[in-house]
């Protein structure tokens, strides 16, 4: 007898943390890179609202409690990458160390999904690999600066959004853009990061969708009993020095992990996705301590 074969997609959304406690106070807001910030414009939100279309597809989203802490760090306007500070720098305003830094990181995106078909953005990225990025130092102008600022922040809004009326007059104007319209494009991206967990939330109480949460700092528990249980996975993996071992600090993760939940959803968790998908019969008994259902 044939039996149906039941498929569960599962669309893992995590960012590990980037926010810098070196030298700084948790609170300052500082982070070391902008993947929180420009992913959220490209791949949290689309897929949720792409999902509505179709009321008969039922999906599940996981959402890491490190990703939605460094949304709301952003949606707040309390976080600052180093990309973001350049972007909100007036051009005559920069260094030959900012510059240089511009040339060489501003390009850090798909040439053919988010380059390519942006025409003034693939100009300066042809620049760069023709001419060479010292040449870029000491020929480009200001307003090749500032283009590739804004472009750098544009090309990876998704083009779901391309129809928003703001979205759309920056794609048509292309190049000779200014401060002001760098700062409006942030306040649009911290627009669209402000929809997603509302969105997330509205589509699980419709019943379209199942949220599930993570470890809170997205450890793996596995590795948190016992860094030795490596070799249990990989006999050959290289293992450090000095052995770990830190089985009481499990639950703590999944509290908090499961509070945040409770606070952004309404309701209680049923699914953890363990970190990196790593599991081991001494964490189990945690999880289902904790309440989780799968």
């Amino acid at each position: 007898m044939s039996h149906p074969l039941y498929v569960a997609f599962i669309w893992h959304q995590h960012q590990p943390i980037y926010k810098s406690h070196k030298g700084a106070s948790v609170a300052s807001g500082q982070y070391h890179l902008p993947w929180v910030r420009l992913h959220g414009t490209k791949d949290y939100l689309d897929l949720v609202l792409l999902l509505e279309s179709y009321p008969k597809l039922h999906q599940t989203v996981n959402l890491v409690p490190t990703l939605i802490l460094q949304l709301e760090d952003y949606i707040d306007g309390t976080a600052f990458d180093p990309y973001l500070t350049l972007a909100l720098t007036s051009t005559e305003q920069l260094t030959q160390h900012q510059k240089q830094f511009i040339i060489e990181h501003f390009f850090d995106a798909n040439h053919y999904t988010l380059i390519d078909p942006h025409p003034r953005y693939r100009e300066l990225y042809e620049s760069r690999q023709d001419q060479g990025k010292e040449w870029c130092l000491n020929n480009w102008t200001l307003e090749d600066y500032s283009d590739l600022l804004a472009w750098h922040n544009l090309a990876w809004i998704d083009p779901l959004f391309w129809d928003d009326p703001d979205i759309a007059r920056w794609l048509e104007q292309g190049r000779n853009f200014t401060l002001s319209d760098r700062q409006r494009i942030y306040s649009k991206q911290r627009e669209i990061l402000s929809r997603i967990i509302p969105q997330h939330r509205k589509m699980q109480d419709a019943g379209q969708l199942e949220i599930t949460t993570s470890p809170y700092t997205h450890p793996i528990l596995p590795l948190l009993v016992d860094t030795n249980y490596g070799h249990v996975a990989v006999p050959e993996m290289s293992l450090p020095q000095q052995r770990f071992q830190w089985e009481e600090d499990i639950p703590r993760h999944l509290q908090k992990a499961w509070q945040m939940y409770t606070e952004k959803f309404g309701r209680a968790p049923r699914g953890l996705w363990p970190s990196e998908q790593s599991v081991s019969p001494e964490i189990l008994p945690y999880i289902a301590e904790a309440g989780f259902n799968w």
